[in-house]
């Protein structure tokens, strides 16, 4: 190997390592087995290399997909979802759950009430009316949820559960666009500085051996 060929995969090693220091604490091809739920599969998913691939093709869908699942009113399932999408969708798999993150104890119930707010907004403005989210209303909910308790207020609860559904699908897949973009234009910053990298090193090995004497 050539000092620049050498210097080259320097390079790009230190790269790929800054990545797997950041997905360090997410699931990953060496880690996958320590996860409730997703041991069960953890063989099946060190086969599917789509699942670690952070190719475009495999990003963006999981950017999209981890954006609308991460607000939707699914807490505590949303782990176990999002492998079941990254195998239908061959997506990658640490960005869907990195997203999932989104939601966690602190900020559900905000998000959540968020969302409902905005569903209810948008169908008001195709004339479809919706009560208003009350503080007793977000009471029963959690209470629902926590406890099982579905058939007392099924028709209110089915009701906010769909419109906030509804607008986390909007919001998701607004925030979706965003990321997709950033990271679209990110991967060919990244791929062109590797272009031109390897440019370099290929002209500097090249002057090297036009400058060395013939024998």
């Amino acid at each position: 190997m050539t000092v620049e060929e050498h210097e080259f995969r320097t390079i790009k090693t230190r790269r790929i390592r800054r990545v797997k220091r950041w997905l360090r604490p997410l699931p990953r091809r060496a880690n996958i087995h320590r996860y409730p739920v997703l041991h069960y599969f953890s063989d099946a998913a060190k086969k599917r290399s789509y699942l670690w691939s952070f190719r475009v093709e495999n990003a963006v869908p999981a950017i999209y997909v981890g954006c609308v699942l991460a607000l939707m009113p699914l807490y505590g399932i949303q782990l176990p979802l999002a492998l079941i999408f990254a195998l239908l969708l061959r997506a990658n798999l640490p960005i869907l759950a990195a997203l999932q993150m989104v939601s966690n104890p602190f900020t559900v119930i905000p998000i959540w009430f968020s969302l409902y707010q905005i569903g209810k907004d948008c169908l008001g403005l195709i004339g479809i009316e919706a009560l208003p989210l009350s503080r007793n209303d977000v009471s029963d909910v959690m209470h629902s949820f926590n406890h099982g308790d579905w058939s007392s207020k099924f028709d209110r609860i089915l009701t906010v559960f769909g419109l906030t559904s509804f607008g986390a699908v909007i919001i998701g897949v607004f925030f979706g666009v965003i990321l997709s973009t950033i990271y679209r234009l990110s991967a060919q910053r990244t791929a062109n500085s590797y272009h031109q990298l390897k440019e370099r090193i290929d002209a500097r090995k090249h002057r090297k051996q036009n400058d060395s004497p013939t024998k």
